[in-house]
């Protein structure tokens, strides 16, 4: 698909699988967690973890009675290890961001599920912060994708049917349909093709400049 019937004025971008290829440095910290309480990460989609809230995540990997001590184990280690740098962006993405920032066209913002400060910290690490207006992620106070688009919405008094999701998951697919905005899908990232479609984003696009194409 590669025209949008309507014109939008802000533009929400997930963080990891939509601009950053973090799952080596995400897979990583989870595989050094997990191994702390005794859980054999290769038996694990951790792809799968890639997208929801880490309570979410630790829940179900090693039970709601050691959620909260994983969650801390978990920021401590992605902090300590440099997770942020064992990471890459995606061919051409930086191309599209600086082209969408200086059409002057849209107020651009991240919405992630990754812990606000390290999403802050990766943006950072790869020189890309200048091109993004807000920065939501999680927090101990909103963890879903859901969550975090309502809260960068709402703050801002943003009306929704300007609002444009991209992100590479169903979270983010199913965030944006909760909040009622459109939402487009990429497939490069984690999520699964044929589990995207189902969800029914307004379009897919399989490469950054396939966004590029579609906003501008």
């Amino acid at each position: 698909m590669n025209k949008l019937e309507k014109h939008y004025k802000y533009i929400i971008f997930d963080f990891d699988g939509t601009i950053n290829n973090t799952s080596p440095g995400i897979y990583s910290t989870f595989t050094k967690v997990l191994a702390h309480f005794g859980v054999d990460a290769s038996t694990v989609d951790l792809s799968r973890h890639i997208g929801p809230p880490l309570s979410d995540s630790y829940t179900h990997l090693v039970g709601k009675e050691r959620c909260d001590e994983a969650i801390e184990l978990h920021k401590k280690i992605f902090a300590d290890d440099n997770a942020a740098e064992n990471s890459f962006l995606y061919d051409g993405i930086v191309d599209v961001l600086d082209k969408l920032r200086h059409s002057g066209k849209y107020v651009m913002a991240i919405a992630s599920s990754k812990y606000e400060p390290h999403a802050i910290t990766s943006l950072k690490y790869h020189n890309i912060g200048q091109y993004f207006d807000f920065v939501y992620g999680q927090t101990e106070k909103r963890g879903f994708k859901a969550e975090v688009l309502r809260q960068l919405i709402d703050d801002n008094g943003w009306d929704r049917t300007q609002c444009l999701m991209i992100g590479d998951t169903l979270h983010d697919v199913d965030g944006a349909h909760a909040n009622g905005i459109d939402v487009v899908a990429v497939t490069y990232g984690f999520g699964k093709k044929d589990e995207l479609e189902q969800a029914k984003p307004i379009a897919l696009c399989d490469s950054p400049l396939e966004i590029l194409n579609l906003l501008l």
